[in-house]
C-alpha cells in the first residue's frame, strides 16, 4: 500500500471506532486546535514569512484571527447545530415525531491552497471536526515551509489518527484522489477543480469546490471616488494580490478613469510607501513560476490603464454577464438603485457594496462560488451543514391504523379525497390546536375504518 492509501485506511478505521461522534469529543478537539494558535503563533508566522513574506501581524490578521473566531463559534454553537431540527408536518404525520438529524458524512479529504495556507485549509477542518467527521488534510505543497509546520504541529494538538496531514505534490494528491472519501473539499483553481470533480465522480463522492474567477469592481462616477479607490487598493494588494476574492478589474465611466488610476496610485503609496519592496507589510509572489507568469502578462500590457468603451451601469452589467460567474462582485456607489441593479441583474458567489474582501470574515454569511467559481459553501454553521448529512427522520407509533386505511388497496375516489385533505394541508398550530386536530383525526380514523 502507498503512504496515501495507508493514511486513508487508518483514518477510516479511526472513524469507524465512533470516537469522533460524541459532541464532547468534538469540542475537546476544537479546543485543542484553538490552543495551537495561541501557543504556536511564532512558528506559524515564521513559516508564512518564508513562504509569502507576510509579517507576523499580517499573518494573525489575515490567517489565524479568523480561525480563532470560527473555532470559538463552533464550540459555542455546536450543541445547537447538532441538535434535531423540527420540521413542519402535514395532517398525516401530526402525531409522529418528524425532524432533521445532522450526522457525520465519514472521511473527508481537505485539499488546501497556498495563498492563505492556514485560513483556507483549517476552516473546512473546523467544520469537519464539528460535524463529527474524520479528515485527511492535504496542505498545498507550494507553501513548502507552512506545509511542514502544519504536518509537524497538527498531530501534536488534535487526534492524529482521525485528522492526519499528508504532504506532497501532484503525485501524492493524485494518489489521494484514487481513494474513496465521503466528501472532498478543494480550494484552488477551476482547472484542477474539474480534475477533482472527475476523480470524485468515480465513487459518487460529493464535493465542495472553492474556486476563483475574475471578480469585477464597478465604480459609480457619483460616489466618493477617493474612499472607493482606497478600499479597492486594499482589497487588491493585500497578500500581494494573491487573494481569490481580490478585485480583478475596474469598470467605470471614462470621465473618471484617470482619477481612479491616480487615486489607486496614491493609496498604494500611502499603504506601502514609495518603495513597496522594502515595506514590511507588502508580501511576495509565492514562487518563481507564478512570478514569471505575472511578468509575462505585464509584458504585453500598459501597467496603469483603465477599460475601454463606455462603462456606464448598463454596459458594466452586460460586460460582467458575458463572462463566467465570479467568486465576488463589488460595486461602489452612494445610490441604492445602482447597488440594487448590480445585485439583481448579475450573479456571483458573493456581493459587496462599498467595500472589498470583508464578507470572508463574517461567519454568518455563506462563502462560496457559483458556476465556474465553485460549488458549495462554508463558514460557521454553513461549514457544519456542508460537511453533515442532514438526515430526514420520522418516528411513528403502531397506533391509529385507521388513518392509514386511505393508503391501502383497494384504492377508491373516497380514499383519494381523504388522502388529499390529510397530505396537502399543513398547519403551524399551537399545543391546543394540535390536540384538537388529533381528536379530529381519531374521529376520521374511526369513520374510515367503518
Amino acid at each position: 500500500m502507498s503512504r496515501e492509501q495507508q493514511a486513508v485506511a487508518r483514518t477510516r478505521k479511526a472513524f469507524e471506532t465512533g470516537r469522533s461522534r460524541p459532541l464532547e469529543y468534538r469540542i475537546i478537539q476544537l479546543k485543542n486546535l484553538q490552543r495551537l494558535f495561541l501557543e504556536r503563533q511564532k512558528e506559524i508566522s515564521d513559516a508564512i514569512k518564508k513562504d509569502l513574506n507576510k509579517s507576523e501581524v499580517g499573518t494573525q490578521l489575515y490567517e489565524t484571527l479568523g480561525l480563532e473566531g470560527e473555532i470559538s463559534l463552533a464550540i459555542r454553537k455546536l450543541k445547537e447545530w447538532a441538535a434535531p431540527r423540527p420540521v413542519e408536518k402535514n395532517l398525516m404525520t401530526l402525531s409522529d415525531t418528524v425532524y432533521i438529524q445532522p450526522e457525520p458524512l465519514g472521511v473527508v479529504l481537505i485539499i488546501g491552497a497556498w495563498n492563505y495556507p492556514w485560513a483556507v485549509t483549517v476552516q473546512p477542518l473546523i467544520g469537519a471536526i464539528a460535524a463529527g467527521n474524520a479528515a485527511v488534510v492535504k496542505p498545498s505543497e507550494v507553501c513548502v515551509h507552512t506545509a511542514k509546520v502544519m504536518e509537524d504541529l497538527l498531530p501534536l494538538y488534535i487526534d492524529k489518527e482521525l485528522y492526519p496531514v499528508v504532504t506532497g505534490g501532484v503525485a501524492e494528491t493524485q494518489e489521494l484522489l484514487r481513494q474513496r472519501f465521503d466528501h472532498i473539499f478543494y480550494t484552488g483553481n477551476s482547472t484542477v477543480g474539474k480534475v477533482i470533480m472527475e476523480a470524485a465522480a468515480k465513487n459518487l463522492t460529493p464535493v465542495t469546490l472553492e474556486l476563483g474567477g475574475k471578480s469585477p469592481c464597478y465604480i459609480d462616477k457619483n460616489c466618493n471616488i477617493s474612499i472607493a479607490c482606497r478600499r479597492i487598493t486594499w482589497g487588491k494588494y493585500t497578500n500581494c494580490g494573491q487573494t481569490c476574492i481580490a478585485p480583478d478589474y475596474i469598470l467605470c465611466d471614462p470621465s473618471i478613469q484617470d482619477r481612479v488610476i491616480e487615486e489607486v496610485k496614491k493609496s498604494i503609496k500611502d499603504f506601502y510607501t514609495e518603495k513597496p519592496k522594502t515595506c514590511p507589510d507588502y508580501g511576495r509572489i509565492i514562487n518563481q513560476r507564478h512570478f514569471k507568469r505575472i511578468m509575462a502578462l505585464v509584458g504585453d500590457s500598459t501597467v496603469a490603464a483603465g477599460g475601454d468603451g463606455d462603462d456606464g451601469l448598463d454596459e458594466a452589467i452586460k460586460f460582467i454577464n458575458k463572462g463566467e460567474k465570479p467568486l465576488a462582485l463589488y460595486v461602489f456607489s452612494a445610490d441604492e438603485k445602482v447597488i440594487n441593479r448590480m445585485k439583481d441583474e448579475t450573479s456571483s458567489g458573493g456581493f459587496l457594496a462599498n467595500d472589498c474582501l470583508v464578507h470572508f470574515s463574517v461567519s454568518s454569511l455563506p462563502f462560496g462560488g457559483v458556476g465556474n467559481s465553485g460549488m458549495g459553501c462554508y463558514h460557521g454553521k454553513f461549514s457544519f451543514d456542508q460537511l453533515s448529512h442532514l438526515r430526514g427522520c420520522l418516528i411513528k407509533k403502531l397506533k391509529m391504523e385507521g388513518v392509514n386505511n386511505m393508503r391501502y388497496p383497494p384504492h377508491t375516489p373516497k380514499k383519494l379525497g381523504w388522502a388529499r385533505f390529510f397530505i396537502l394541508k399543513t398547519f403551524d398550530l399551537g399545543w391546543v390546536g394540535r390536540m384538537l386536530l388529533l381528536a379530529l383525526m381519531t374521529v376520521v380514523a374511526a369513520f374510515v375504518l367503518q
